[in-house]
């Protein structure tokens, strides 16, 4: 049933069972909508990104592959202790799969990669960590703060920064 129906229909009827359902789509996409805006990827290596997610409903797959769109070339890695989600975008196709907990997938990564030679400097890696987390379109802290609670925030174990675009490492570990 709900399948078949219309964008429209779903929004103008007044029918309880109807009314219920439009109420479950509220919250899907207000629950994807606050996991793009609160999930802050980590660099690993030079080649991935990962990061904590937990959602509520089915919506890992999408979260992960709307990362990847934005860094294409770059692996994304989603989850937590249970499960995660993996996408790569290479050669305009989206490629991902849904796999055990996170920490089991780094693991599983971080062993495969200790015998190459990492030649990347402290600084380059500030630089892919700090462009994850900063987006210079959010200058309205205060409306962001409205619309993101703060348990999601502690549950994420990340905090705001603040128009800084030009902070290089060396700056940032002095402020901590």
């Amino acid at each position: 049933m709900a399948k078949d129906l219309k964008p429209l229909e779903l929004e103008m009827s007044c029918d309880p069972e109807m009314m219920l359902l439009r109420k479950m789509v509220y919250a899907v996409l207000s629950e994807m909508h606050k996991m793009l805006a609160f999930v802050r990827l980590k660099p690993f290596g030079s080649y991935a990104l990962y990061g904590y997610l937990k959602p509520r409903h089915r919506i890992g797959a999408y979260v992960c592959d709307h990362f990847a769109r934005r860094n294409p070339g770059t692996m994304i890695m989603l989850g937590n202790s249970r499960e995660s989600w993996i996408s790569l975008l290479s050669g305009g196709k989206i490629r991902h799969d849904h796999c055990d907990g996170l920490p089991h997938i780094l693991d599983r990564l971080k062993s495969g990669t200790e015998d190459r030679d990492e030649s990347e400097k402290a600084e380059e890696i500030w630089k892919v960590y700090y462009d994850s987390q900063y987006s210079s379109e959010r200058r309205n802290m205060a409306l962001f703060q409205s619309r993101m609670p703060k348990r999601y925030l502690k549950c994420a174990g990340v905090g705001l920064e603040r128009n800084q675009c030009d902070t290089s490492l060396f700056d940032f570990v002095l402020n901590e």
